[in-house]
């Protein structure tokens, strides 16, 4: 794609996306921030929408929003106590304490819009039944040490409750899978089209 196409495009998304900011809730919402002696800009992580018709015969509007956990780790899961982490690598957006994870961030910026725009073509696996959400992977290429692992996207598609023809979609984390679990590997699959389809008419994806 050139740079022409991607900018009618972006232009198109930030012209849809304005007639719903209503949609976007406060801890969906990100500028600049500062890690260490780094300047992040997480403007690539802002919303936008899309329209697409995933065979129900019109077509509807995919709202798509990410969170914080694109760009952080729970505190739980550091090496250190939480006394040792310096306040500078705290991120709190007032509903959650985390972690600034500097992996995380640079492979958003390399990987994930991309990777949001090209689920109608990826393999989408079911990542939860009960609570029901979604994953696709892509194999990291720009750092050899990562050869072995995979850039695991996990995101939960809604139903708007509260406009038509509106669906949300939440990228809920995405981060480094160094391994692939059998129940991942043998989780049903499922089409962009087919889960959104399936979404806007209430029904479960089984698999």
């Amino acid at each position: 794609m050139n740079n022409t196409v991607e900018n009618i495009e972006a232009s198109e998304e930030n012209q849809l996306m304005g007639q719903h900011h209503d949609a976007v809730e406060p801890h969906h919402r990100f500028g600049i921030i500062q890690y260490k002696a780094d300047t992040w800009d997480l403007s690539h992580l802002e919303a936008f929408a899309i329209r697409i018709d995933p065979n129900l015969g019109f077509e509807i509007h995919v709202i798509i929003l990410f969170s914080c956990h694109c760009f952080s780790h729970s505190i739980k899961h550091d090496d250190r106590v939480e006394s040792q982490i310096p306040a500078e690598e705290i991120f709190d957006n007032g509903r959650e304490r985390r972690v600034l994870n500097e992996q995380r961030y640079r492979l958003s910026i390399q990987y994930l819009p991309k990777i949001i725009h090209e689920l109608q073509q990826r393999k989408i696996q079911i990542a939860g039944s009960d609570v029901q959400n979604f994953v696709t992977f892509e194999i990291p290429d720009s750092d050899s040490s990562l050869t072995a692992a995979r850039y695991a996207i996990f995101f939960e598609v809604e139903k708007s409750k509260s406009r038509k023809k509106h669906v949300l979609l939440r990228v809920q984390s995405a981060y480094i899978l160094e391994k692939i679990t059998d129940r991942q590997r043998k989780s049903g699959k499922v089409s962009f089209n087919a889960l959104l389809k399936a979404v806007y008419e209430g029904r479960k994806i089984k698999g």
